[in-house]
C-alpha cells in the first residue's frame, strides 16, 4: 500500500477516535477480543483472530508513526472501521444493537424511543420506470406532505431551479417507499406530485407527496448550527447502496452484503468545511457516519432530542462527509415559505445566497413535454415549407399542413407522378425553401484571444481557490498540423481555439472555455438570445457554415459537402455553439456564436449523432454534471474524433462541384476538466458513432451511451497529448469519477489499441 494510503487511514483514525480517548482504548478492547477469540458479537462484520491481530498491530504502527503493511491496512479496514461506524439493519420499524461501542442505543429507553419515533418518517426515492437507477436516495418528511431530499437526487427526474420554473422530465416519475427493511416486502409507494423547490445554492429540494401515513411525522429541523457542534453524537437513516467508489470487502463488511434497505448509521458531528458543490464552494457541516451513495438526502439526527440537525449529501471515503446546516436553512425565508418545520421560531433575514435565488428566478420556464410546432419543420426529411402571412405550409414526407391558424393535415402518395412534379416555384412568390445563409459572424480576427488555460480562476473566488493552469493539449506528431496563413499552427477565436489536421482536414483539437454564469450567458437585458437571434436567420433559413480566410480552403471541408451528400450527414459543431456563447457584452456573446460555424469546426457527423433518442445533446449533460461537484461555474474542456486509417471514406462533394472524398471518423473523444476545492479535476469520455449503414438515409442508432475513459488511454488513440497537470487530475479511479459515472450511467471502458493516424501532407503554397 502507498504511503499516502496510510497516512489517509491515519488521519482518519485519529478523527473517529478522539471521543473513546485515542487510539489506545480501542487498541485494548481489540487485545481483549483476541485473546477470547472470535464470535464477539458485533455488527456488520465477520471477524477471525488473524484479522484482529493484523488490527492491533496497525493500530501500534498508527502509534509509533510507521506506516502501517498492506495487510495491517486490511485489518484496521476490516475491523476497526465497521466497529466504530456501523451499519444496523432496521427491521419492522426497530433496530437492536450489540455493538460494544453503541450498545447505549438498545439499552438507553430514552435513546431507543427517540431514535424509533423518528424511522418511520424516513424513506427510499423510488424511480418508477428508470431503468437506470434502482432508487434515487432516500427522503424524510418535513412537513404537511412534504419531503426533503438532495437537489442531486431530484434532479434525476425534474428539471428546473428555484421554486417557480420546476416541472418533471419527460416520462420521468418519483415516489417514496417508507418501509423497504431487511427481509421484509417493500411498502406502499406514495407518488411525487409536484417539485416543490430545488435550492439554487444548497444540495436540497422540497417534494410534494400525498397521502403521507399520519405515523410519518413531520421531523423539525433543528436551528442550532451543526458545524459548532465537533463531536456531538449523530446517527443518520437512509438506504446506503453499494458504492464502487469505495473499496467493496470493507462495504461487504460494513453492511454484511446488504444494500439498499433502510439502516441506522451512528457516528459523530466533526465541525465545518467549504466544499464544492453546484458551481460554487458552500459552508458545509462534516459527519463521519458510514454513509454511502444512497444515502444521499439522508436526515443527520441529533442523538440528544432528534431533530434533524443537518442533509447528508456527500463525502469521500475515510475522509469527510459533508451535509448541509439545518440552521442555514432556516435563514432562507424562502425554505420557509414552503411550510418545512423547524425547532422553534426560523430566523429567515439574510443569508449568503441571494444572488443565487435571483438567478433561479431568471431563467427561462422548463419545458413539461412536447413542444409544440413552430416555425418550418426542420427536420432532415423536409423537403419544403412556407409562411405566408398568418398562414404557414409545411411538407415533410407527403404529408402537408396548413396552419391558418386552423391546422389541416393532407396525406399524399409522395411516389405518384403529381407528387413528384411539385416543386418549389409552385411555392408562394418571393418565398424561398430553407435558403441556405449564413449566420453573422464578425470577419476582423484581430480581436480574437482564444482559449485561456487559465480561465478557470474565477476573479470571485480568489481568496479561496488557489491558481491554476489548464494548458491547451498537443498534438503527438506536430507535423500533422495544418498551419494558418500567417504560419501558427492554432486559429484562435472567441472563447476557444482549434488545431487542424491538415491531411484529413478537420479539428484534430479543440480547447474552448465554458462557463454557465448568467451574468455572462445574458449579458444585457432585453436582447435577443436565441440560437435564431444570436445568428440573425429567418425562420425558414438553413444554417450555411463558412470557410476560415485565415487557413487554406484545401485543409477544410466545404459547406457544400454537407448539404449534397444525401442526408448522410449533420454539421456537428466540435466546439458546442452553447459552451463558448458567453461573454461580458452581447457583441462579444454574438461574436463567440458565429465562431462555431465556421467549417474549422465541423466534423462529419451521422444524422442524430449529436442527440440522443431523447434530443438531449450527448456532451451537454455531462458537462452540467461536472458543474454539479465544480468549485466555480466554469470549464476548461478539450474535445475532438479520432483519426484512424480504418475510418471509412465518403466520397461527396466540394466547392465548384468537385468530388471531395473524406474520411469519417467512428468516435470523438472529450475532456472536461474543472475547478474542485483541492485544486482541478479531469474527465475522459469517448463517444462512438455507427457508420455501417451510412449510404443509407437516417440509420442512426436508438441511443449513444458516451463511455468514460481513462485520459492516457485518450492519448494513445487520439494522437493527442495532454498536460502533465491534466492528466494527473483524471478522475476514472477516483470518488468524483465514479459518482459522475453513477448519476449519468456512464459506462467505464478500457482504451482500444491505439490507432494509426494519417500522416500530414505538404503544406500548400500560399496564395
Amino acid at each position: 500500500m502507498a504511503n499516502a494510503d496510510a497516512d489517509r487511514l491515519k488521519d482518519y483514525l485519529a478523527l473517529i477516535t478522539r471521543k473513546h480517548g485515542g487510539i489506545e482504548p480501542i487498541k485494548n478492547m481489540l487485545d481483549e477480543r483476541a485473546r477470547a477469540g472470535a464470535g464477539s458479537g458485533l455488527e456488520s462484520i465477520s471477524d477471525t483472530n488473524d484479522d484482529l491481530k493484523l488490527a492491533v498491530s496497525g493500530l501500534e504502527a498508527v502509534e509509533l508513526g510507521r506506516a502501517p503493511s498492506e495487510g495491517e491496512i486490511y485489518g484496521l479496514e476490516a475491523i476497526i472501521l465497521p466497529d466504530l461506524r456501523p451499519a444496523i439493519d432496521i427491521v419492522d420499524d426497530t433496530f437492536s444493537v450489540t455493538h460494544p461501542l453503541w450498545r447505549r442505543l438498545s439499552e438507553d429507553a430514552s435513546i431507543r424511543t427517540r431514535i424509533e419515533s423518528v424511522i418511520p418518517s424516513i424513506g427510499r426515492i423510488e424511480l418508477p420506470g428508470n431503468n437506470k437507477y434502482p432508487y434515487g436516495g432516500t427522503g424524510f418528511v418535513v412537513g404537511d406532505g412534504l419531503l426533503m431530499t438532495n437537489r442531486h437526487v431530484a434532479e434525476i427526474f425534474a428539471q428546473g431551479l428555484g421554486d417557480r420554473k420546476l416541472a418533471f422530465l419527460d416520462g420521468a416519475k418519483a415516489a417514496i417507499d417508507f418501509k423497504h427493511e431487511q427481509g421484509r416486502p417493500p411498502g406502499p409507494m406514495l407518488d411525487v406530485v409536484r417539485v416543490v423547490m430545488i435550492h439554487p445554492f444548497w444540495d436540497m429540494a422540497i417534494l410534494a407527496v400525498d397521502g403521507i401515513p399520519d405515523s410519518a411525522k413531520s421531523l423539525r429541523l433543528s436551528l442550532s448550527d451543526a458545524r459548532d457542534l465537533v463531536g456531538h453524537d449523530i446517527f443518520v437513516i437512509g438506504y446506503p447502496t453499494f458504492d464502487p467508489r469505495n473499496p467493496s470487502d470493507v462495504q461487504a463488511d460494513v453492511m454484511a452484503g446488504r444494500y439498499g434497505v433502510k439502516r441506522l448509521q451512528p457516528g459523530e458531528l466533526q465541525g465545518g468545511m467549504n466544499t464544492a458543490s453546484f458551481g460554487k464552494m458552500v459552508p458545509a457541516a462534516t459527519h463521519d457516519c458510514s454513509t454511502l451513495g444512497g444515502n444521499s438526502g439522508s436526515a443527520v439526527l441529533d442523538l440528544d432530542n432528534g431533530e434533524v440537525l443537518a442533509l447528508h449529501f456527500g463525502g469521500a471515503y475515510q475522509k469527510q462527509n459533508y451535509a448541509v446546516p439545518a440552521f442555514e436553512l432556516g435563514r432562507d425565508s424562502r425554505v420557509i415559505a414552503t411550510g418545512v418545520r423547524f425547532a422553534g421560531n426560523p430566523p429567515g433575514g439574510t443569508n449568503d445566497w441571494p444572488g443565487w435565488w435571483s438567478r433561479a428566478d431568471g431563467m427561462e420556464a422548463v419545458g413539461t413535454g412536447s413542444a409544440p410546432i413552430a416555425g418550418v419543420a426542420k427536420s432532415p426529411a423536409s423537403k419544403t415549407g412556407a409562411r405566408m402571412g398568418a398562414v404557414k405550409i409545411e411538407a415533410d414526407q407527403g404529408v402537408a399542413r396548413i396552419e391558418v391558424p386552423l391546422r389541416i393535415t393532407i396525406s399524399v402518395d409522395i411516389d405518384s407522378p403529381i407528387a413528384r412534379s411539385v416543386t418549389a416555384t409552385e411555392m408562394p412568390e418571393g418565398e424561398e425553401i430553407e435558403a441556405a445563409r449564413e449566420p453573422f459572424r464578425d470577419t476582423d480576427f484581430s480581436t480574437r484571444k482564444g482559449y485561456d488555460p487559465g480561465f478557470l480562476n474565477d476573479p470571485k473566488q480568489e481568496n479561496l481557490l488557489a491558481h491554476v493552469d489548464v494548458p491547451m493539449p498537443l498534438p503527438a506528431d506536430p507535423s500533422v498540423l495544418a498551419k494558418a496563413r500567417s504560419g501558427e499552427d492554432i486559429l484562435d477565436y472567441e472563447n476557444f481555439s482549434i488545431r487542424m489536421h491538415a491531411q484529413r482536414r478537420i479539428a484534430l483539437i479543440t480547447a474552448s472555455n465554458v462557463t454557465k454564469a448568467p451574468e455572462l450567458k445574458r449579458p444585457e437585458p432585453n436582447r435577443d438570445y436565441t440560437r435564431r437571434g444570436l445568428s440573425g436567420l429567418g425562420e425558414s433559413d438553413q444554417e450555411q457554415w463558412f470557410l476560415d480566410p485565415r487557413l487554406d480552403g484545401a485543409f477544410q471541408i466545404p459547406d457544400v459537402f454537407f448539404t449534397k451528400d444525401r442526408k448522410a450527414f449533420d454539421k456537428g459543431h466540435i466546439v458546442r455553439r452553447d459552451d463558448v456563447s458567453w461573454g461580458k457584452t452581447y457583441d462579444q456573446l454574438r461574436r463567440a456564436n458565429g465562431d462555431t460555424y465556421h467549417v474549422t469546426n465541423c466534423s462529419p457527423q451521422v444524422a442524430g449523432f449529436n442527440r440522443s433518442a431523447s434530443g438531449k445533446d450527448n456532451w451537454g449533460d455531462l458537462e452540467n454534471l461536472v458543474l454539479s461537484e465544480a468549485a466555480n461555474e466554469r470549464l476548461c474542456v478539450f474535445a475532438g474524433p479520432v483519426l484512424a486509417l480504418s475510418d471509412a471514406v465518403f466520397t461527396g462533394v466540394g466547392d465548384g462541384g468537385a468530388v471531395l472524398r473524406a474520411r469519417i471518423p467512428s468516435r470523438y473523444w472529450k475532456v472536461i476538466v474543472s475547478r474542485v476545492d483541492d485544486g482541478i479535476a479531469a474527465y475522459g469520455f469517448m463517444l462512438e458513432q455507427d457508420l455501417a449503414d451510412v449510404d443509407f438515409e437516417f440509420a442512426v442508432p436508438a441511443e449513444f451511451v458516451p463511455t468514460m475513459y481513462p485520459i492516457d488511454g485518450i492519448e494513445r488513440i487520439s494522437g493527442v497529448v495532454f498536460a502533465g497537470a491534466v492528466k494527473a487530475a483524471d478522475q476514472y479511479e477516483t470518488v468524483r469519477g465514479t459518482e459522475l459515472g453513477l448519476r449519468t450511467g456512464t459506462r467505464r471502458k478500457a482504451p482500444a489499441e491505439p490507432a494509426t493516424l494519417p500522416s500530414k501532407p505538404q503544406q500548400p503554397k500560399q496564395q
